[in-house]
């Protein structure tokens, strides 16, 4: 399979970051902007400093609940249907707020007490960024990456292939191993849709939680590393013209 014969498998938009995201057959992509409704929540630490922050600015993941430290987290599925969000825990819903009113913040906050409270100095708090995305760079790109890829890393690291473990926006069919990151550097076409792929993503200690079972594996990294001669899962693009981008859409390499 060429870099040509690419195709889009699906379509991963993530409400809240840290939290297990959502498939769509069909988003319309914005130039400049990042994925629609991606990391648009995030759930503050409970740190001193949250005190001292202006509301709905961006912020590193350090700032946040992240899967590297509450393993917990990858239970948790949420939907995002305009203002209101909805939290499940092994398909039940344990949550559901209206983001726009005090009160569905506060419950939603009251759950995150409930699961992560002692472990964390403060009170955690959902947050919602004003523009853009709480994604961890603070540059409007989007994440693609290869199914090819994520079977390599199974393979490598004994485990089953899931390609939520990575949290990419949009996969790709791919029959070579990081063929993808062969783009880096050029224009490619997704449906309606121009991009331009910037860099490889560098992965960190998240990807050793299993997403089925929420448990915290060994650390991979090393075992990338050793396997693959590097520790890069997907690659980053930045949207350059905006349209629809569907399941089925094969990527047109432009240079």
């Amino acid at each position: 399979m060429s870099q040509h014969s690419m195709t889009v498998e699906s379509l991963w938009h993530f409400p809240v970051k840290g939290l297990e995201g959502a498939c769509r057959d069909s988003v319309t992509l914005q130039a400049g902007r990042h994925f629609p409704d991606d990391r648009i929540f995030a759930v503050g630490n409970g740190h001193a400093r949250h005190e001292q922050s202006p509301p709905g600015i961006w912020h590193k993941k350090a700032f946040f609940l992240q899967q590297m430290q509450f393993e917990q987290l990858a239970e948790l599925t949420c939907a995002f249907d305009g203002t209101k969000l909805s939290i499940h825990h092994r398909g039940r819903c344990v949550v559901s707020g209206d983001m726009d009113s005090d009160d569905g913040v506060a419950e939603i906050d009251a759950f995150f007490a409930s699961l992560v409270g002692h472990q964390i100095p403060g009170a955690p708090h959902l947050m919602r960024v004003t523009d853009g995305s709480y994604a961890d760079t603070k540059d409007a790109l989007i994440s693609l990456g290869g199914t090819a890829s994520v079977a390599s890393f199974g393979t490598a690291t004994g485990t089953r292939p899931d390609q939520r473990r990575f949290r990419l926006n949009i996969m790709l069919n791919t029959e070579t191993p990081f063929a993808e990151n062969a783009l880096v550097g050029k224009r490619v076409r997704l449906g309606d849709a121009e991009l331009r792929i910037v860099a490889p993503v560098g992965r960190c200690a998240a990807i050793d939680v299993d997403p089925e079972t929420a448990v915290r594996g060994p650390h991979y990294l090393p075992v990338m590393e050793q396997a693959f001669g590097h520790t890069d899962l997907g690659i980053f693009a930045e949207i350059l013209t905006g349209g629809q981008v569907n399941t089925g859409d094969n990527l047109v390499v432009l240079d």
